[in-house]
């Protein structure tokens, strides 16, 4: 697998707000995302992934930027983890969803496009299923959304260790460790099997995040109805890494029986695909918006 790096450039705008409303049971308080906006035009929105949050988005927003309405928004995830704080009571990808939803009510006033990476395609496809009157298109790149292979009792023996690493990962100190970094690297598909993470170039920034694995329960807890999926009619493009782990591209296979307008591709890279193939990833995305009206 080709490696990256993941660049941290400055913040272009900064809004952060967090507000307590209590809204249901599922969501002790209301949060909204951090968010950035970069260009003017068509709002695209990019939710990332959720070990290094936004800064994985930004050597993509100068080319999007060009013609587009750019919203970066930053995981709840992320944020804390890089505080070193405990993430809020009652911590779910609902959480999550809804923060971006609230995010977005003051940054985006018409349908938009969207792409999520990973932890980022999982929360982005939950606010997709609850908020389909916002959504022009949908990218997924590899989302962890585990509930699929769950409700059609197809988790192979790569899913199950996925699912007890979740379940156990952060332990009782609720502190993420090097060892247990090294081993999501490896189950998510970002490094080979026994290939060593901490020798790669992307470890000394990988580490400064691992603190953002604490939503890993979340991630494992998550469910859903597979049905639910017929029910989103726009545009979708799901995103596979040549190389990446088994069980997200199965998670991607059963979204492409399930979703009625989806097309997948496919392009080197693990599972950082539009990373390491960049330039296939966007030309990728200018074929799916020059289609849709």
């Amino acid at each position: 697998m080709k490696k990256y790096a993941l660049l941290l450039f400055p913040f272009i705008l900064i809004a952060c707000t967090t507000k307590e409303n209590k809204k249901d049971n599922t969501i002790t308080d209301q949060l909204m995302m951090q968010s950035k906006i970069k260009g003017e035009g068509k709002p695209l929105v990019l939710v990332p992934g959720g070990l290094t949050g936004w800064v994985s988005w930004n050597p993509f927003v100068d080319s999007f930027a060009t013609s587009r309405k750019v919203v970066q928004v930053q995981l709840l995830n992320v944020e804390y983890g890089l505080e070193n704080k405990p993430l809020p009571e009652g911590y779910s990808v609902r959480t999550e969803s809804e923060a971006l939803a609230a995010s977005l009510v003051s940054n985006v006033n018409e349908k938009a496009d969207f792409i999520g990476w990973s932890y980022g395609g999982l929360v982005l496809l939950d606010y997709a299923l609850n908020h389909r009157e916002n959504i022009h298109t949908l990218t997924l790149i590899e989302p962890p959304a585990l509930w699929i292979l769950k409700n059609n009792g197809a988790l192979d023996e790569d899913a199950k260790k996925m699912v007890n690493f979740l379940a156990s990962v952060p332990g009782d100190k609720k502190e993420v460790t090097e060892d247990d970094l090294e081993k999501f690297l490896e189950l998510a598909g970002f490094t080979k099997p026994g290939e060593p993470a901490r020798q790669l170039p992307q470890w000394n920034t990988w580490i400064k995040f691992r603190q953002s694995l604490r939503n890993n329960p979340a991630v494992n807890a998550h469910r859903d109805e597979n049905i639910r999926l017929k029910g989103i009619t726009y545009p979708v493009l799901l995103v596979k890494g040549t190389g990446s782990a088994r069980f997200l591209h199965q998670i991607i296979d059963a979204c492409v029986r399930e979703i009625p307008n989806a097309k997948v591709v496919e392009f080197p890279g693990g599972h950082a695909p539009h990373i390491v193939s960049k330039d296939e990833f966007l030309k990728a995305i200018d074929s799916l918006y020059s289609t849709v009206k």
